[in-house]
């Protein structure tokens, strides 16, 4: 089982090269359109949707829906809902296992639409800024240096659980460190960036954030596999489970640190 996955994470990571230094605009707004299409057929699972044909035509729509948003030029517009998008899932995070209006079928997956379409809309206008590729690495640096972050303090020092009905194996500990650890980040960044006092403040309050909703994201996309009964949202990628496993925290994290750094002016 190891090699497969050694192979799944080469592979996934000279993709993700490629897309990044490699793939012009259109080509990467088609990749990314690809990515979400394949996440869109896992949530339509995570919904409760056995029916595959249907799971089909649900990534389809969304499909359509990134189309829609990219000719009327509304990528950037679309973003604004993404904090009371995230604001409701942390509500059902919290309240979880209540009987709540998200286990409704209908309800995950209009749910699954907002959250991939502003995922895809956020790819989008990170692309067209002209500094693209260093707002992109810092992204996936915060999302990973958060995720490293956790796994390493929850396993050396995790007590306090934090949302144990949800996801027993996480712990505040390991949020703490998921945080210390985007800001190290942050700090290094900043100083070789040259960056000013308050550009170094800004940037840490936009990491801050990160860092928590990126949990978010992974604890919501936790919620519905649990309420489903799944350990892995499919079994597309060998090792790693399926996309929606590996993107949970970047649904989450991408919009709001794309928002964040339009209204800040950054972009």
């Amino acid at each position: 089982m190891l090699l497969p996955r050694i192979l799944s994470a080469i592979v996934m990571a000279v993709l993700f090269v490629c897309a990044v230094f490699v793939l012009e605009e259109t080509n990467f707004i088609l990749a990314m359109g690809g990515v979400v299409f394949l996440a869109g057929w896992e949530w339509a699972r995570l919904s409760g949707v056995q029916n595959q044909l249907a799971r089909l035509v649900f990534a389809c729509l969304i499909g359509v829906v990134c189309f829609l948003v990219y000719q009327t030029d509304l990528s950037k517009i679309s973003l604004s809902i993404s904090p009371a998008l995230w604001l409701l899932a942390l509500y059902w995070v919290i309240r979880y296992p209540t009987q709540l209006i998200w286990q409704h079928v209908l309800s995950r997956l209009v749910f699954g639409v907002l959250v991939l379409v502003t995922t895809w809309a956020s790819l989008v206008v990170l692309k067209q800024s002209e500094a693209f590729v260093v707002w992109v690495l810092l992204l996936m640096g915060l999302i990973w240096g958060a995720d490293s972050g956790a796994y390493f303090a929850g396993r050396a020092f995790g007590k306090h659980k934090l949302a144990r009905s949800v996801s027993p194996g996480k712990s505040w500990e390991g949020v703490i460190g998921g945080v210390v650890l985007t800001q190290v980040g942050v700090m290094l960044f900043s100083f070789y960036s040259d960056f000013s006092l308050a550009k170094w403040i800004g940037l840490a309050l936009v990491a801050l954030i990160i860092s928590f909703v990126s949990v978010l994201g992974d604890l919501t996309e936790s919620l519905f596999k649990r309420h489903e009964q799944l350990k892995d949202s499919s079994h597309l990628i060998p090792g790693h489970g399926g996309v929606m496993d590996r993107v949970d925290s970047l649904t989450a994290a991408a919009p709001i640190y794309v928002l964040l750094l339009s209204l800040i002016g950054w972009l």
